[in-house]
């Protein structure tokens, strides 16, 4: 098991330093299309309310990847960023310069075993890591995740949703591989209810009583490429009426 284990983080490690020393080279915009910018705004403005109704300071996002969302949280917080790749790290030091971003901190470290003491943040994400795992391999991740979070915290996993369009267009461009673009590699999709009851064992496990599991739906049901006019005149009704069909599924755990 530990071997599968290692193989997975490998593989990922080296797929996404890949994609952010890509990144590195040739991104030059803040955002690469409006759908991004308007993404990031509807999930930091959600977050930061949250983040700011519970009077948290300190945040931690474990396995940040590119830490994008958490570097344009607001600016009083205290941001700590965890990858396994330096790669990623980097990527993620080169955004918050570009956005100006302070309070941000650098770890490099395994998403299973944190460098971090029992109960050290206030509030503990990520986004589009877990589903790269089984569900045994989620439990420890999110295990280690409700570890690192002070009692009165909140932990929260983000997964792409396989019903929204950016991820239907992914699916499709794996199977027409000669169609440049982001392909789906090693997904897996997990009804929610699969992720709370991973949530719920945690709980059970090391006796921590759980508050409430809210469930956030973010980003237009639209491709990625959508153009900014389209978006302007017909992004939200559709994003209204297609609620759950929203890119980015946050589940948001409170403990008490």
């Amino acid at each position: 098991m530990k071997e599968e284990l290692q193989k997975i983080i490998e593989h990922e490690n080296e797929n996404w330093s890949k994609i952010f020393n890509s990144e590195l080279r040739n991104n030059r915009e803040k955002f690469s299309s409006y759908w991004w910018e308007d993404y990031y705004r509807e999930l930091t403005d959600f977050v930061n309310r949250m983040i700011f109704r519970n009077r948290f300071k300190t945040i931690l996002e474990a396995g940040s990847g590119s830490g994008k969302a958490t570097i344009l949280l607001d600016d009083n917080f205290l941001k700590t960023l965890l990858d396994i790749s330096p790669v990623a790290l980097k990527y993620a030091a080169h955004l918050a310069e570009k956005f100006k971003c302070q309070n941000v901190k650098y770890v490099e470290g395994n998403i299973f075993e944190m460098p971090f003491k029992t109960e050290s943040f206030d509030f503990v994400w990520n986004i589009g890591v877990v589903e790269h795992y089984n569900l045994d391999q989620i439990e420890s991740i999110v295990g280690e995740m409700a570890r690192v979070c002070n009692k009165n915290g909140v932990i929260a996993i983000g997964v792409p949703n396989f019903y929204s369009g950016p991820i239907l267009k992914a699916w499709l461009l794996k199977i027409i591989k000669i169609i440049p673009g982001y392909k789906l590699d090693t997904e897996k999709f997990y009804e929610i209810s699969k992720i709370e009851d991973v949530l719920k064992n945690i709980s059970e496990k090391m006796e921590r009583k759980i508050d409430n599991i809210q469930i956030e739906y973010f980003g237009n049901p639209l491709i990625t490429e959508t153009p900014r006019l389209i978006l302007k005149l017909i992004g939200k009704p559709i994003a209204r009426i297609f609620r759950k069909n929203k890119f980015l599924i946050l589940i948001i755990c409170k403990f008490k």
